[in-house]
């Protein structure tokens, strides 16, 4: 996993908004007040440099894909940045009205009024406004806490999540508004004005991008069901679409964001099939929450699709001759799409793949074994519920040259964790650990 490149992009974020702040704000004058308000720019400068890096993370830039390891992590890194604009805006406002209630309280010396300074003719505007810009800053600021709250709780359905993430963008526009009018004029003529500015544009673009609906939109194809089986066994609804409209191609282990129905959205399902310059890609969903558990009553032959894509860096690429795949439940998807595309490559890695399942459905079983057997890959077929979880021992007893293979893991996160602690305790590579993050949230 690439966890540690992320983090260290938010690090990396963090300093640099922190060291232009303290170019732009030193030397700070003497006493609390002159205090408080470097504190003020400060949280704000952090709490819209966040956001705007999180608004430009959510309109799926994949010219990032590589750096940061795939639309999965930096999803996870959007999520990380939305946690730490709340924790910034939260200080911001703080900053801003504690002092003041404590002034008004007679608990702390009022700060000394100075008749102000005859502004710049391009600067009559920003007075102007601020009065309106700080009230729409407060009322943006009380939408925005409201909306991670929707976010972060994973109770609210996916659906009222994702119409309810959507109002995200004018909220940052409202608060792009109040940074650009209330930042000092001080701070816009030092080195903070053009960090600020960069951000700002950048953020502005993404969000009118969601609003106007552009995002992926030159990714997107259209299509149809062609097919679908139900697995009832084990819950997975295999949906076949062939599409109509232009598909760049992907690699196995990729994903789509695939949409049935317009009022329910996109949702993200890993592609189950090579491509094979067909237009037909295939889709294994495991009916695992509201949605996906109604879709095998919804969903029709020759109903419309729309996909957009592909996505995600969970290619199954390495230096190495030897790879080992550990597929936990429908975590088994993107090993399909790599079994299919180890059949049409002539040279091949050596494979061992590991499908756990508490629900074995024996014809998906025998799919899987056949595929396995037609790109020369072993199969491991693991019962938890008779033969216990795979252990790192079972897999080092049966792969004994493990320390030189590359790790696909596809599943639970508390089994894939498991399993790359117990490797690397004993000398593994973790950056050869390869895990999907597919959460979304």
């Amino acid at each position: 996993m690439r966890l540690a490149r992320l983090k260290a992009s938010y690090a990396l974020l963090l300093l640099l908004i922190t060291a232009v702040w303290l170019a732009s704000a030193w030397p700070i004058g003497e006493g609390f007040w002159p205090l408080r308000r470097a504190i003020v720019m400060y949280t704000g400068m952090l709490a819209v440099g966040l956001m705007s890096a999180a608004i430009v993370l959510a309109a799926r830039p994949v010219q990032l894909e590589p750096l940061l390891g795939g639309l999965d992590k930096y999803y996870r890194l959007h999520k990380w940045l939305g946690i730490g604009t709340a924790i910034a805006a939260i200080l911001h406002w703080a900053a801003e009205n504690v002092p003041r209630i404590l002034a008004r309280h007679g608990w702390i010396e009022r700060p000394q009024r100075h008749a102000p300074a005859e502004p710049a003719a391009g600067f009559d505007l920003f007075r102007d406004l601020r009065n309106s810009a700080g009230d729409v800053g407060e009322w943006a600021f009380y939408m925005f806490l409201l909306l991670m709250v929707l976010a972060l709780w994973k109770r609210v359905p996916y659906r009222q999540f994702f119409r309810a993430h959507k109002l995200m963008a004018p909220v940052y526009l409202l608060l792009a508004y109040h940074s650009f009018i209330m930042m000092g004029r001080d701070y816009w003529n030092a080195p903070s004005g053009a960090l600020m500015a960069l951000l700002l544009t950048g953020g502005s673009l993404a969000a009118f991008a969601s609003l106007f609906g552009r995002i992926g939109k030159s990714r997107r194809a259209s299509g149809a069901i062609e097919s679908l089986e139900y697995h009832r066994d084990n819950a997975v609804l295999d949906v076949c679409v062939r599409l109509d409209t232009d598909w760049p191609g992907h690699q196995a282990g990729q994903f789509a964001f695939v949409e049935f129905d317009r009022t329910e959205g996109a949702h993200p399902f890993t592609i189950s099939s090579a491509w094979r310059d067909d237009g037909r890609l295939r889709f294994s969903i495991k009916g695992l929450g509201d949605y996906t558990r109604t879709l095998p009553e919804q969903l029709r032959v020759g109903q419309a699709v729309t996909v957009e894509g592909p996505y995600g860096r969970f290619d199954f690429s390495g230096e190495g001759r030897r790879q080992i795949w550990i597929a936990g439940g429908i975590g088994i998807t993107p090993f399909i799409a790599g079994l299919q595309q180890l059949t049409d490559q002539g040279k091949r890695p050596e494979v061992d793949l590991y499908y756990s399942t508490d629900a074995p459905a024996q014809d998906f079983i025998d799919h899987i074994r056949a595929l396995a057997q037609q790109g020369g890959v072993r199969f491991h077929l693991v019962l938890p519920k008779q033969d216990g979880r795979l252990s790192f021992e079972r897999l080092a007893q049966e792969v004994p040259e493990w320390r030189d293979a590359d790790v696909w893991f596809c599943g639970p996160k508390r089994f894939g964790d498991a399993m790359r602690e117990a490797m690397v305790a004993h000398g593994f590579d973790a950056a050869r650990f390869h895990q999907e993050l597919y959460d979304m949230r």
